[in-house]
Formats: structure tokens, C-alpha cells, sequence
């Protein structure tokens, strides 16, 4: 008499998955890693550039109370470890953000907007950010207070 298998045996089954196990850990530290990085660096710029422009909304929704305006500045020495953004009148700060680890930033220190929506006096206006071989740059126009964010080639 022969007999016939209806499946496989729990033993086979161990093997398969010890088998995938030991290809999976010797192929993921080959795998690129870069676009981690370079989505950190996009991220990070992307949220800079946009609480420079809540920066600058602030000091303009603000304008008749507060004319001394608000200000984005950067924390820790470069390559900053993240921003705060404060009340330049009340001294109150709004919000703090840190960098994710990989991301450097380097470049101006304060941003500081006037109730006209302006840099003042004594701003800076660039600032990098990068990660990996990806850099990006962040520019404020001072007369206007504009923020243009653009990733470097």
C-alpha cells in the first residue's frame, strides 16, 4: 500500500520560513537607504519654509497690536537641532519643531517679520537644509518677506 501526502509537514514548513528569514537578512543591509534621506531633507524644508510664511501671516494678522512683530529662530548652535517661533512683543513662544536625525541645517539664525509682513532689521535671509547628497535652500526676500524654498542641484 502507498500512501499519499495531503500537505506538508510542519518541519517543511519551519525550513521554508528559516530559509526566507536568512536571504531577507542578507539582502536588507544591501538595500538603498537614500531615498529615506533625501524624503527627510524634503520634509524638513517643506515645514521650515511653511512656518516661515505662518511666521510672516502672524505678524501681519497682528499688525495693530503687535508692532514689533514675530520671529523664527533657530536652536542649538549649526547645525541647528530645530526653530521656535515666538512673539517678538510678548516674548511668548507659539510652537518649537526639531529635526529629524540626517537632517542638517545651517545658514541664517533669526527671521524675525515687522507688521508690514517685511524682514527687519537685522534678519537673516537663507538657510539650508540637507541630507545626504540632498541639499535644499530657503531664501526670504526682505522688502517683501516672501519665502522661497527650491532644492539645490
Amino acid at each position: 500500500m502507498k500512501r499519499v501526502s495531503a500537505g506538508i509537514s510542519i518541519i517543511e514548513l519551519l525550513f521554508v520560513i528559516l530559509l526566507a528569514g536568512l536571504l531577507a537578512a542578507v539582502a536588507v543591509p544591501h538595500l538603498p537607504m537614500g531615498a529615506v534621506g533625501k524624503q527627510s531633507a524634503k520634509t524638513a524644508a517643506r515645514q521650515l519654509a511653511a512656518d516661515l510664511r505662518w511666521t510672516r501671516q502672524l505678524a501681519l494678522a497682528d499688525a495693530a497690536g503687535n508692532p514689533s512683530g514675530y520671529e523664527l529662530r533657530m536652536e542649538g548652535s549649526e547645525p541647528y537641532s530645530g526653530y521656535s517661533v515666538r512673539n517678538r512683543q510678548s516674548g511668548l513662544t507659539l510652537t518649537n519643531c526639531s529635526f529629524s536625525a540626517g537632517v542638517l541645517c545651517t545658514g541664517g539664525r533669526s527671521f524675525a517679520f515687522g507688521p508690514l509682513g517685511n524682514l527687519l532689521s537685522g534678519s537673516d535671509s537663507a538657510i539650508r537644509l540637507s541630507a545626504g547628497d540632498i541639499q535644499y535652500s530657503i531664501t526670504l526676500i526682505p522688502a517683501t518677506g516672501a519665502v522661497l524654498c527650491r532644492k539645490e542641484d
